[in-house]
């Protein structure tokens, strides 16, 4: 079942919200209520940057206004929710680097348990 009403979303956020969904409950074996609003703002800005990609392909980097030429304004959008969706995914813990960081994390408790067991 999916957790996350991605419905309005693009498809290509559907997918990806399906995808960390299934990643979370083959990891921990289910998604847990506290993780729904950090699921459900990630695919808020994982859509919000999907939006802004298509908004530079269709408009072009640089836009003219009544000033003369300037950044597209989805520039600093898709930016912005790039950096969102990053730290969401940190906290998650679902790229790679969280994970390697996790695994250091273990393998520090574990030593520290071995070395307590061994003194």
């Amino acid at each position: 079942q999916i957790m996350i009403d991605t419905a309005k979303y693009t498809q290509s956020t559907q997918t990806y919200i399906k995808n960390v969904e299934d990643f979370l409950k083959e990891k921990y074996g289910e998604i847990k209520p506290s993780w729904i609003g950090l699921l459900d703002s990630l695919a808020f800005q994982y859509n919000l940057y999907q939006l802004s990609k298509v908004g530079i392909e269709e408009n072009g980097l640089v836009t003219q206004t009544n000033r003369g030429m300037a950044a597209n304004p989805c520039i600093k959008i898709l930016n912005d929710a790039n950096i969102q969706v990053q730290k969401l995914v940190n906290a998650l813990g679902i790229s790679p680097m969280a994970e390697s960081k996790l695994k250091i994390e273990t393998a520090d408790d574990t030593d520290d348990f071995l070395n307590e067991l061994t003194k």
